[in-house]
């Protein structure tokens, strides 16, 4: 029997959809025509007509294209909405990433309890005791519902929280939530006055927490030793850079706790774990210079001794005194912030120590 041969018209379709499906799969594999050609054997020019749809590939071309790539010949033929294999397998690698990045993240996500310091007050005049300084708040790590172009993860809180009745009110809604969405929604409607949104991102050995509150702060909050093997991360210690709420707005470096159960201690303990950069001095030189000043206005000078009245010698000495705490402080205290392990460890077990009474 004789085939009729095929029109023009036709021919030019088809050498239409063979380019762009031509195309497409060496877009999908990362090639270049020159590679594709090398692999399969022809010329870079007759690779070059075959992409730009001015001739058909011979049968041969196409059965060395499915060994390679796995490519449907009659669908790579008639349609340009085909799925390859590769294109399966690129599917199947996203879907294979997604799911490595959820079992990476997936540990650190859901709420927990935050424990930080009331900033309110001027340096050096802060008189409020720790149960009054304390201050708490709900941290929810979420994967984003609404992240388009691949998995992302975010995270809300809620702080400013002065009772530690109320934070456990609101971890117990946070907790019988089905959804990241419900747990949006009652931060929105209930607590959107003291609400912070952002951005949840780990490196190897960090957490990065960048949170936004209605345009009026923003905090950077950074975990340290988040590389858990356990199946969840049950919290620890920040470096947290913010606004300190209070008359003067002013900028803010603490230490700031989280942990997923409720910590268990006193105000004062806890205070004690977040007060991180106590000075670690030597003062042989200070304790020189004060007793030498106390020999002479005291002991071994008489002129002295009797020169200057017991106010004028406590005048001096508190001088003394005085010069020397403020030269170790300005040495030691306030250079930096730091979260040491030693640090994270005491955090780390006074967490287990609070979800051991909770169970």
């Amino acid at each position: 029997m004789q085939t009729m041969p095929m029109s023009t018209e036709a021919n030019r379709e088809v050498c239409s959809i063979i380019s762009t499906n031509l195309r497409t799969l060496i877009r999908e594999n990362g090639l270049t025509q020159r590679k594709l050609a090398d692999q399969l054997g022809i010329a870079p020019a007759t690779m070059n007509d075959y992409c730009s749809g001015r001739r058909a590939p011979q049968a041969t071309f196409l059965v060395e294209l499915r060994k390679l790539y796995g490519i449907n010949i009659d669908d790579f033929l008639t349609t340009t909405t085909h799925t390859t294999v590769s294109s399966q397998r690129s599917q199947a690698a996203q879907d294979s990433a997604s799911q490595s990045l959820r079992e990476v993240y997936g540990k650190y996500c859901g709420p927990y309890y935050t424990y930080y310091m009331d900033t309110s007050k001027f340096k050096g005049r802060d008189t409020l005791s720790p149960a009054m300084a304390l201050m708490y708040g709900i941290l929810y790590i979420y994967e984003d519902p609404a992240s388009v172009g691949g998995i992302r993860y975010s995270c809300a809180a809620v702080l400013g929280i002065q009772a530690r009745e109320e934070a456990d009110r609101m971890m117990r809604v946070f907790r019988s939530s089905t959804s990241p969405e419900e747990v949006l929604n009652e931060i929105e409607n209930t607590h959107s006055s003291r609400a912070y949104y952002g951005s949840f991102e780990l490196s190897q050995e960090h957490a990065f927490l960048n949170l936004r509150h209605a345009g009026t702060d923003r905090a950077l909050a950074i975990l340290h030793r988040v590389d858990s093997n356990k199946d969840q991360y049950v919290g620890g210690i920040a470096t947290i850079n913010s606004v300190s709420k209070g008359r003067e707005r002013m900028p803010v470096i603490q230490f700031f706790g989280t942990s997923r159960h409720r910590i268990t201690m006193s105000a004062e303990d806890i205070q004690h774990a977040l007060l991180l950069n106590y000075p670690s001095v030597i003062v042989d030189a200070e304790i020189d210079e004060i007793l030498r000043v106390i020999r002479t206005l005291y002991i071994e000078n008489d002129d002295a001794r009797n020169a200057f009245s017991q106010d004028q010698k406590r005048a001096v000495v508190r001088s003394v005194l005085e010069r020397a705490v403020r030269r170790n402080l300005s040495r030691n205290a306030f250079r930096y912030a730091k979260i040491s392990e030693e640090d994270d460890d005491t955090w780390y077990h006074a967490i287990k120590a609070s979800a051991e009474t909770e169970d």
